[in-house]
């Protein structure tokens, strides 16, 4: 993300805005006070509840087209996952599509959350890339994500985190041109 205003560096941004933006949804600039709405306030955060549905999903790709540039479409939905997989798996709770294996074809959401970890990329949310992403987290690797998982509930939070985050910018760079926060989908 760049500045459009190259007076006003991130840092000083976020040390400006960051007294009451997360509590109070409100964004000072300048004298003037601008309130944002829930939604913009809330936008893409996801339940930190350790179950992994479509609004994780959602997050996971508004997340990654952030941070790794994905161009995902943000519908909620991890497509064309092995039925066979579902089993160990019980913290996918919603938003997943479970084919027949020979059908499986994987997902764009899950090549670039692979690519993002620095596995192989063949979109099969499997044993290797739940691993990956246990020791991403710094968990034991088990393969396998029990429900509610931590290794889930750590992904949410991370992408709360820097959604928030993300969100404040937007909002403060929207205002600072005199347009809405679109950030996220």
């Amino acid at each position: 993300m760049t500045l459009e205003n190259p007076g006003l560096s991130r840092r000083k941004l976020l040390r400006t805005t960051a007294i009451g933006v997360p509590a109070a949804g409100l964004l000072a600039f300048g004298s003037t006070l601008v309130t944002a709405t829930s939604a913009e306030a809330t936008c893409a955060l996801v339940d930190t509840d350790g179950w992994w549905g479509s609004k994780t999903s959602r997050g996971l790709q508004n997340f990654l087209n952030i941070t790794q540039g994905a161009r995902l479409s943000v519908d909620g939905v991890i497509s064309s996952q092995p039925s066979s997989l579902q089993a160990s798996c019980p913290g996918l709770a919603g938003g997943w599509e479970w084919v027949d294996d020979a059908q499986a074809s994987g997902s764009q959401t899950i090549v670039a959350m692979q690519t993002w970890l620095g596995v192989g990329a063949d979109g099969i949310f499997g044993s290797e890339t739940i691993s990956a992403l246990q020791t991403h987290y710094g968990l034991t690797a088990d393969g396998a994500l029990d429900g509610p998982s931590p290794t889930i509930e750590a992904l949410q939070k991370e992408i709360n985190q820097y959604l928030g985050q993300t969100n404040v910018l937007d909002a403060v760079k929207s205002f600072a041109n005199n347009k809405r926060v679109s950030s996220c989908s």
